[in-house]
């Protein structure tokens, strides 16, 4: 995270998502915290901080946060290290546990899964996506409490976004925020169409670095996703495509496809070895 990042959102020179400043800062509390008991030290130069394992009461938990109904995160149980975060908005007609589920395994377990709940539907088991700024205030409510609750657990710096179905125009527009933090995105079954030349060019410029791009079942879409991501390619932006024919959203084939290409997504981030 840079200092151009940090002042441009502290002094709020414009409307900002404000993620990578929350946990700046309550990273920076934290240490503050457990220095002052007598416990784990601050980040330094002079090696991987050592933390106990982490612990938790199952591999998902609820978050704490001002939500009435709080997010859930899979939680990488026994990391020794800070350990980086997959924030995962899922679709339509669907339950934060799914997502958490499926990007834990893809993932391998390796770091914090955050899934916001959304809108509950009528029938009190699945939610929808909820709007675009409902959205950015429950990601900021549970990265807060997320780091509240697990400190030096949690590592600073980029993210991965993830979405699948009508979240992805959502999830293509935070990016959008600060294309630096959220350098990394993951884009199930949803329209590309958010993706012009002037959203392409502001991501690449701007530090997005790579796109997943994922469709399933018999999908039509093959020509206007290549068009969107040459152009994404032509800025800078790395790109992968793939499409898995019997699959349907997040189900175990396209979990297992995520699996498959999750060390191309975060190549060169040592957070995640």
């Amino acid at each position: 995270m840079t200092a151009r990042f940090v002042s441009r959102f502290a002094l709020g020179r414009r409307p900002g998502f404000g993620l990578a400043l929350t946990l700046a800062v309550l990273a920076t509390t934290a240490c503050k915290r457990e220095s002052a008991r007598g416990g784990a030290p601050a980040p330094s130069s002079a090696g991987p901080i050592v933390l106990p394992p982490l612990a938790a009461e199952s591999w998902m938990v609820p978050l704490s946060s001002p939500a009435a109904n709080a997010a859930l995160a899979a939680v990488p149980l026994g990391a020794r290290g800070p350990r980086p975060i997959v924030l995962a908005l899922h679709g339509d007609a669907a339950r934060p546990e799914w997502a958490c589920g499926s990007y834990r395994h893809a993932s391998s377990g390796r770091g914090f899964v955050v899934c916001p709940r959304g809108q509950p539907l009528a029938d009190g088991t699945r939610f929808s996506l909820a709007s675009l700024e409902q959205s950015r205030s429950e990601l900021r409510a549970a990265l807060r409490a997320l780091k509240q609750r697990f400190g030096q657990h949690v590592a600073s710096g980029s993210v991965v976004l993830a979405a699948t179905g009508a979240s992805v125009a959502a999830a293509i527009e935070i990016a959008l925020e600060e294309p630096s933090f959220f350098s990394h995105l993951v884009l199930v079954d949803g329209s590309l169409e958010r993706f012009t030349s002037g959203v392409v060019a502001r991501f690449a410029g701007a530090g997005g670095r790579r796109v997943l791009v994922v469709r399933t079942g018999p999908s039509s879409a093959g020509e206007q996703d290549e068009k969107r991501l040459r152009a994404l390619e032509r800025a800078g932006v790395e790109t992968r495509r793939i499409h898995v024919e019997r699959a349907s959203g997040l189900d175990g084939a396209t979990t297992e496809a995520l699996r498959e290409a999750w060390p191309w997504l975060v190549r060169g981030d040592s957070r995640w070895d």
